[in-house]
């Protein structure tokens, strides 16, 4: 088994030739950087059973805010390279998690991410609640990363069980027009280069996976820029590309998914 040493010379030499298009090279380096924590398991087969109630009391609605911020707190102890991870009150607002990290292996993950470096801290915000992530919940958000952490933080993530209004559903319709939260998102990251995404439970349930957490930020980090009105998909075959293209290319890529 490789010893920490040997880890770190492999990443660099991969990062030298790394091409951020070549989905294989980025998956075998996620695998390393995510590996889920052994009990997170446990906490989304309790997040599951929640989902299930029909009419939850209201400690119950409370208990599973704490247990979404509970999955957030272990999928992010699951990358690699992490130096800090807080949840507190500061003198204005309350953060659910603040992550930040100074290891190679950490400034490796911020590259996957499209960040040069700086401003490399992530700011997750859970919100468990039977309603999206409203605009001015979402401008919130927005707020903390450019006034309060301007200088550390450079990606913000929701943590939800419904999403975000105005981003695409998953229904395969193809989204043509920005609205309310997202079109925020997107305004935001033209103006400030910073990122924000949104994980609903579809991706919240895939963290027990490895490599999960690193690919899913950094596919929809990349669909930031695309805005291709789809929902960022999650493959986890080893021979398996993501295609979106017209009918009259699609039967020419079907090799790549064979």
């Amino acid at each position: 088994m490789e010893n920490q040493g040997e880890y770190i010379v492999r990443l660099m030499e991969a990062m030298e030739n790394l091409n951020l298009e070549d989905g294989d090279s980025v998956s075998n380096i996620a695998s390393y950087l995510y590996n889920p924590d052994p009990h997170i398991s446990d906490y989304l087969l309790k997040l599951k059973e929640y989902l299930e109630l029909t009419s939850p009391s209201g400690k119950q609605l409370r208990d599973a805010g704490d247990l979404l911020e509970q999955v957030a707190t272990l999928a992010f102890c699951g990358l690699k390279g992490i130096n800090s991870i807080k949840s507190f009150r500061s003198a204005g607002p309350q953060y659910d998690l603040l992550v930040s990290g100074d290891s190679f292996q950490w400034l490796f993950l911020q590259k996957l991410l499209y960040r040069d470096g700086q401003q490399r801290d992530i700011l997750v915000e859970a919100k468990c609640t039977s309603e999206k992530v409203s605009d001015p919940q979402f401008a919130r958000l927005c707020s903390l990363m450019e006034i309060n952490l301007f200088q550390t933080v450079g990606v913000g993530v929701f943590f939800t069980l419904k999403g975000a209004t105005g981003f695409p559903e998953r229904n395969g319709i193809r989204q043509k027009k920005l609205s309310e939260a997202r079109l925020r998102q997107a305004l935001f990251h033209a103006r400030t280069g910073k990122s924000i995404v949104v994980l609903d439970v579809s991706d919240i349930f895939l963290l027990d996976k490895p490599a999960s957490l690193a690919k899913i930020l950094i596919r929809k980090i990349r669909d930031l820029e695309y805005l291709s009105g789809l929902p960022s998909k999650e493959i986890y075959g080893e021979s398996e590309v993501e295609v979106d293209v017209p009918k009259h290319l699609e039967y020419l890529l079907k090799r790549f998914n064979h």
